[in-house]
């Protein structure tokens, strides 16, 4: 059987979710990401996930599905929260980050991902976070993926070799071949840009 994925170091997936699916939602990362800069609540938000802000050209959130997120990190111990006053009887949720959360983000933007498919969302959700922290970071990411992606060039050169030629498999590894080079050359005038940008700095 052939697939984009080199095997993770990070262990076996948990019980119910599928191998080809990442351990966690970039959408979950991403409110990990927004809460590390100090407190925030719902609609503040919810508002970086506008189609207006640069996150928002990648991964979009709607409020009631942000709503359910919030709690479900919050149940796993990944954010706190408290009511806020604000006048009469209202009140405000406002979440924190809580370690675990913060080990948890920056344990997600470390790891490369792991097939080509998820370069078009999760791989750039961590691009827009390493962004926003520095270029080192960003070189960091860039250099990670390129790697994880060369190893899995060398996967599926192999599986070519071993291929039947004109054959529904041969085709898979043709199809997986192009998307991986896409991916390299893509990720390689990535790094180009930035390293150009830091030499122009320097």
């Amino acid at each position: 059987m052939t697939t984009d994925e080199i095997p993770s170091q990070a262990g076996p997936a948990k019980k119910g979710r599928s191998p080809l699916y990442p351990k966690r939602p970039a959408t979950e990362c991403a409110l990990l990401g927004l809460l590390l800069d100090g407190p925030s609540h719902g609609y503040d938000l919810t508002r970086q996930f506008a189609a207006d802000t640069e996150l928002g050209k990648v991964c979009r959130l709607e409020m009631s599905m942000l709503y359910g997120l919030l709690k479900k990190l919050e149940k796993e111990g990944l954010l706190t929260g408290r009511d806020e006053p604000l006048g009469g009887h209202k009140t405000r949720r406002v979440i924190e980050i809580t370690p675990a959360g913060r080990a948890e983000f920056e344990a997600w933007l470390a790891e490369p991902v792991q097939h080509n498919r998820e370069i078009r969302f999760n791989f750039l959700v961590k691009l827009y976070f390493a962004r926003q922290r520095s270029q080192e970071l960003v070189l960091q990411l860039l250099e990670g993926q390129i790697e994880f992606n060369q190893a899995l060039l060398k996967k599926l050169l192999g599986q070519k070799q071993n291929a039947a030629p004109h054959q529904f498999e041969d085709w898979v590894v043709d199809y997986r071949l192009e998307q991986t080079n896409a991916a390299l050359r893509w990720l390689t005038q990535c790094r180009y840009e930035v390293q150009a940008q830091s030499s122009d700095r320097a």
